[in-house]
């Protein structure tokens, strides 16, 4: 019964591993037993290292990373806290001036003569004055007042058309709330930020001055400088702006600009990672009640710098350590395989048929008791080639020769030569015919012995035969050829047509109208199918179970023959496949692969003979 040639697809993971070195298995059953000790112990080594070094290395990096962003957030508490002091002690300082009476009366005074405002001027000197000595990173303290009849020195007093549209606009709007400015140029030797509030304690609408004192820089880079090893501390405005920040190193002005964390500072505090120029950098970030952020920025180079150096140093000791593993497992493979290649050698002798071993005793464990077995083996194996092989060699061959003189083909060939002549002589051609037909039959089915012959002369073969049988049966045998002829330089196994044309004339006839015989050769993508098509007799469930069961019938070659030859010869997907209907017919289909007669599994053959 011919088996249906399924082959499953690989799915795409056996297609992966089939495309490294190590995904086939007949790749490595290759490998030398050496070899494959070596790879195994050196997986068990290399393995556990791996684990350990990525173990080290993620704990190593979680621990220190959880108690970097716990000190980051120390240390901006600690800044915010510092800076909250320093500018609350600012607010209180103008809260001075602010709820200052004489201050205001001075200021708000019509002066009708000049020296009506010498008090005015010598109280507001003396004021501002002791209290920018009194704080040394005060860089002035300025009044802007409407008043045109008090005088303006420049310094302390300035009309109010003297300040900067924008600022008096804002400080105005803050109706004396203090407001926060800063000078554009944080990295300037001369940067400083300006505190300012209107004076109008008694009438929030209609302010009597305005107050301003510039603030040196260093009053509030004093408090981040010792904040800033491995990290970068800046203080920015709500625009990015940089008030101050202790990376010298930072060339702008505006921090969004170098880095574009805007849409990240949306709470009042929070901590977050971003990818930048290439280098992941951590920010922490916390607001100031006047509106500015303390931004603290750590590069994860340097963050993680330790975790990086303690990872190369178990990374070097375990490259240490493995190579040193690695001599070890190549001495003590060598030792461990040694035994081994010496009984290989052996093996090899009596491969060759060379018994004569000189195995020395190789211990008592496995590899001494496999010595000692195959020392034993070897020395009944030659005794049973002298003793019964070559005898059986010699029985075989001598039945040969007796079975290849009593089938000598030239002996048959010239016999039915006599025949055919004989049949001439005696005007019956009829015989001749047969005769003629019989010797083409023979010669090719004999063929010298060879069991694969080109298609064309199985072809040839079957319409000798059915020219030998419609002598016998005239008109009741009918047959018609579809054959590829493109398929008759393929080769095929000899005599797999004719038994089924033959069971077709002697079991399939049923009435005078005779059979109609139809041979088809064709091509099924890589193999031949070859189909014998009848309109007999046809057969039951029954009959086909039978003729698959016995391997012999009338033709002396029954249907599970030519199955089983076919099936020996090229796998156990090709063979035979009956299709019938009682009353109906039979149609027979053979699959075989197609082989070109140049294929590699014909060389053994020689060429085959020509047809006559």
């Amino acid at each position: 019964m011919n088996t249906a040639n399924t082959c499953k697809p690989l799915t795409w993971l056996g297609r992966l591993a089939r495309s490294f070195p190590f995904g086939h298995k007949r790749a490595y059953s290759n490998w030398r037993l050496r070899h494959k000790f070596f790879f195994i112990f050196l997986i068990v080594i290399i393995l556990p290292f791996s684990l350990l070094i990525y173990y080290s290395y993620t704990s190593t990096r979680s621990t220190i990373t959880e108690h970097t962003y716990t000190a980051l957030n120390g240390s901006l508490a600690q800044i915010n806290t510092n800076v909250e002091k320093r500018l609350e002690y600012y607010h209180q300082l103008s809260n001075i001036f602010y709820m200052d009476a004489q201050l205001r009366n001075y200021l708000s005074t019509d002066y009708e003569q000049a020296y009506y405002y010498l008090d005015a001027f010598e109280y507001i000197n003396r004021t501002l004055s002791s209290q920018m000595t009194l704080n040394a990173n005060i860089l002035g303290i300025t009044i802007y007042t409407d008043n045109q009849t008090l005088y303006s020195d420049g310094q302390y007093v300035k009309y109010t058309q003297e300040m900067p549209p924008s600022m008096k606009e804002q400080i105005l709007q803050a109706a004396g709330n203090t407001m926060y400015f800063h000078s554009g140029d944080s990295l300037a030797d001369d940067a400083y930020i300006t505190i300012a509030r209107s004076l109008s304690y008694f009438s929030l609408q209609h302010p009597y001055g305005m107050l301003t004192m510039d603030i040196n820089d260093n009053e509030f880079y004093s408090l981040i400088k010792m904040e800033n090893y491995n990290k970068s501390v800046y203080i920015i405005d709500e625009n990015g702006g940089v008030i101050s920040t202790g990376d010298q190193e930072f060339k702008s002005n505006d921090l969004f600009a170098v880095f574009p964390i805007q849409e990240k500072l949306t709470d009042d505090a929070g901590n977050f990672d971003i990818r930048i120029d290439g280098q992941e950098r951590f920010f922490t970030y916390k607001k100031l009640s006047n509106g500015w952020f303390t931004v603290i920025t750590v590069p994860y180079d340097e963050l993680l710098a330790n975790t990086n150096q303690a990872t190369k140093n178990i990374i070097w000791y375990s490259a240490v350590a493995i190579l040193i593993a690695i001599l070890l497992l190549y001495f003590t493979t060598k030792v461990m395989t040694k035994r081994i290649e010496v009984l290989l050698q052996q093996i090899r002798r009596v491969e060759r048929g060379d018994f004569r071993l000189s195995i020395k005793s190789m211990g008592h464990d496995e590899i001494g008791q496999v010595s000692f077995a195959f020392n034993k083996m070897a020395s009944t194996i030659e005794t049973l080639i002298h003793d019964v092989y070559e005898k059986e060699i010699a029985r075989k061959e001598s039945e040969l020769n007796i079975l290849q003189a009593q089938i000598n083909p030239h002996f048959l060939y010239n016999t039915l030569s006599s025949i055919s002549s004989l049949a001439i002589k005696e005007g019956a051609m009829p015989v001749y015919q047969m005769v003629n037909y019989l010797a083409k039959y023979y010669r090719v089915s004999l063929n010298k012995g060879k069991r694969i012959i080109l298609m064309e002369q199985e072809i040839n073969l079957v319409k000798n035969y059915v020219a030998i049988q419609k002598i016998r049966f005239r008109d009741k045998l009918h047959m018609h050829y579809d054959l590829d002829e493109q398929l008759f330089g393929t080769t095929t196994i000899k005599l797999i047509l004719q038994p089924f044309i033959e069971n077709c004339i002697n079991h399939a006839i049923w009435d005078e109208s005779g059979i109609n015989i139809i041979l088809k050769v064709k091509r099924d993508g890589e193999d031949i199918l070859l189909q014998v098509i009848d309109d007999g007799i046809g057969m039951t469930t029954e009959q086909l179970d039978q003729a698959f069961d016995k391997s012999d019938n009338l033709s002396g070659y029954g249907v599970k023959n030519v199955d089983d030859r076919i099936k020996l010869t090229y796998g156990e997907e090709y063979g035979v496949s009956i299709f019938s209907r009682l009353g109906i017919g039979t149609a027979v289909t053979i699959r075989i692969p197609a082989i070109s007669d140049r294929h590699p599994a014909n060389q053994r053959d020689s060429k085959p003979i020509q047809l006559e």
